[in-house]
């Protein structure tokens, strides 16, 4: 194991150990990080590895869920505990930031600097007046983080609660969406694929570029797409995003400048995707650490799409291995744009490979969705492991019988993570059609 690598073990364990019942913030904290609850250890006992969770143990256990947690075992969700383990970077990750991690900083804003690749800051003080930042960065840089991304198709699946028969689900394909083909390709901070850390010479200061190949916002298959759309990421903090958009109407490109807001219920609701992988840029929010809790994560999710599998004409909820997770709490709020009063997001990120565990959205001084990730690890063919999504619960609290998942359970899909095939040409505005 390298040295950063010990490092970042030795502090998830001091962690945990200065830690050992939850911390929080105060009454600003989201309502299920509010109770102070037992301790870690005390929340282990209960959960032998083995024991299957249901919603008759919801009430027990309210202290280690997650509030869409807790929802998705309402709706069938059944939980196997499994042992909580250490989790291993991949090699590439880990040689990355042994190699950078010394040389990178925050400036006077919060800003990051010098920062090339792996693991920003692999030691965090939760003391330190700036771990909410820095906690914010490694989430945004952290090993799940391709160097390039395939899917097809990718979306957003609506369902429906049956009414007449309990954790029973109906496809809600009206409102699913739906990319057709959806394309990642990472320039700077590259850790898995050569040439790392930088694709080619990158003297525009890209930092990542995404496409979608006839985004839909009806079931996949339809063929009513609404053009296609290629993001770009540019590593400079001052620079917005640009966007190309290709209407299939009038087969004309426009590129706009833009900034993904997630917390919006528009972008919660159609690109949950980018919770995984193209997240808004880091300086666009403010960040505050409420305090650290304990709570159940899927980490090797068994199923693909993880969370939902077919049941005769409608859907069910699987069941999926969980384990006792030490997370962050961590407050994000806009510093500037139409939301910046109004909104803020509650994110619960691990603390020892920094993916986000659960998150809370408020408008107003409501709770308005509440959502959890299904991850899956695979083996890196380096060493280590590799991270990606392998589904997600997202609730509307508005609409109590209603239901998100990540990836399309309606129909097959493959994927490609850090294959080395993707190259710059296939972003290219010009070519969308």
């Amino acid at each position: 194991m390298g040295a950063m690598r010990l490092w970042g073990h030795f502090a998830a364990i001091a962690l945990a150990l200065a830690a050992a019942s939850p911390v929080f913030a105060g009454p600003e904290a989201s309502p299920s990080a509010q109770a102070t609850g037992a301790p870690a250890a005390s929340a282990a006992a209960e959960l032998p590895p083995g024991t299957i969770v249901t919603a008759q143990d919801a009430g027990r256990l309210a202290n280690q869920l997650p509030a869409a947690a807790k929802l998705a075992l309402k709706w069938g969700l059944r939980m196997q505990i499994t042992p909580t383990e250490r989790l291993e970077w991949s090699a590439g990750f880990e040689r990355a930031t042994e190699k950078y991690a010394p040389q990178t900083g925050l400036d006077g804003q919060d800003h990051i600097k010098n920062y090339t690749a792996g693991m920003p800051f692999p030691l965090i003080d939760v003391a330190d007046p700036k771990a909410a930042a820095k906690i914010a960065y490694n989430w945004h840089m952290g090993p799940v983080m391709p160097d390039d991304f395939s899917i097809a198709p990718w979306g957003s699946s609506g369902y429906i609660a049956d009414p007449n028969h309990a954790q029973r689900l109906l496809a809600d394909s009206d409102h699913d969406f739906a990319c057709e083909q959806f394309d990642f390709l990472r320039y700077a901070h590259r850790t898995e694929v050569d040439p790392r850390p930088t694709l080619g010479e990158n003297a525009t200061g890209v930092e990542w570029k995404a496409r979608c190949n006839k985004w839909t916002e009806v079931s996949v298959g339809s063929g009513l797409g609404e053009g296609a759309g290629i993001w770009i990421r540019h590593l400079d903090p001052s620079s917005p995003d640009e966007f190309y958009g290709f209407d299939s109407i009038t087969r004309r490109v426009r590129r706009s400048a833009v900034n993904l807001e997630y917390p919006g219920e528009g972008c919660r609701g159609c690109h949950q995707p980018y919770w995984a992988y193209a997240l808004p840029k880091t300086e666009l929010y403010s960040y505050r650490l409420l305090g650290t809790t304990a709570i159940l994560a899927c980490m090797r999710a068994n199923h693909e799409p993880a969370g939902i599998a077919p049941s005769g004409d409608a859907y069910h909820l699987t069941e999926e291995p969980f384990q006792l997770r030490r997370a962050y709490i961590l407050e994000m709020t806009p510093i500037a744009g139409p939301h910046a009063s109004d909104m803020r997001t509650v994110v619960y990120i691990d603390s020892e490979i920094y993916v986000w565990l659960a998150a809370e959205f408020y408008q107003d001084g409501e709770l308005r969705a509440v959502t959890i990730p299904l991850w899956r690890m695979t083996p890196s063919p380096e060493g280590g492991n590799l991270f990606d999504i392998a589904g997600s619960f997202y609730f509307p609290t508005g609409f109590p019988g209603y239901l998100r998942s990540l990836v399309p359970a309606h129909s097959s899909f493959t994927q490609a993570i850090n294959r080395g095939e993707l190259t710059s040409g296939a972003f290219n505005p010009q070519l969308m059609r």
